[in-house]
């Protein structure tokens, strides 16, 4: 048995009529002007600490240190389209957070203090609330890319209320991940 797994903490986007609203997003994304992976209803989500390959242990830890972080109820707004990481190479295709995502951003900062106590250091790269709705492979025309995805930013999808974190075990196939929930945090 593998003694570690690949692990993130993420807030799933789980209600049907918001995976409905993002299915039909991902139905306009120009598929003709670059080749693209589309994520499936079921993986899509916002992630807020990537740990890779975690040993089971370490994750026992991280578990008990973020069991005491406690997740007052608050509401989002899922609207926008945007890109990773710029346009002149766009490889992920992403929705984002238009209304609280300040509140995000600050659990985001609790998760992220509460693991300093155990030697997690906060990330360097400056985070934005995204959920990955598509992967780029190959740009065929450039232009006709951003221009599409440009055409989609102001794209509103749906509102949701966040009540929980859950660990997330992310195992990789060819044909793509498969998550599984191994624990929530915060109700």
């Amino acid at each position: 048995m593998n003694s570690s797994v690949r692990a993130f903490l993420s807030i799933d986007v789980d209600d049907d009529s918001l995976i409905s609203q993002i299915h039909s997003i991902q139905q306009k994304l120009d598929q003709t002007a670059a080749k693209m992976k589309i994520v499936e209803s079921e993986n899509i989500h916002f992630t807020l600490r990537f740990f890779g390959d975690t040993p089971l242990q370490r994750l026992d830890q991280i578990r008990s240190c973020l069991d005491r972080v406690k997740i007052n109820p608050f509401e989002i707004e899922i609207a926008g389209v945007g890109f990773f990481p710029n346009k002149q190479r766009p490889r992920i295709v992403w929705i984002g957070v238009s209304e609280n995502a300040s509140r995000i951003l600050d659990l985001k900062k609790e998760i992220d203090s509460s693991l300093l106590k155990i030697g997690y250091q906060p990330e360097r790269k400056r985070y934005t609330p995204h959920a990955t709705i598509a992967r780029i492979r190959f740009v065929k025309n450039p232009r006709l890319v951003v221009s599409n995805l440009e055409s989609l930013a102001d794209e509103v999808i749906g509102r949701m209320i966040i009540t929980s974190v859950k660990m997330t075990k992310s195992s990789l196939t060819p044909s793509g991940p498969i998550y599984e929930t191994l624990w929530e945090f915060g109700q």
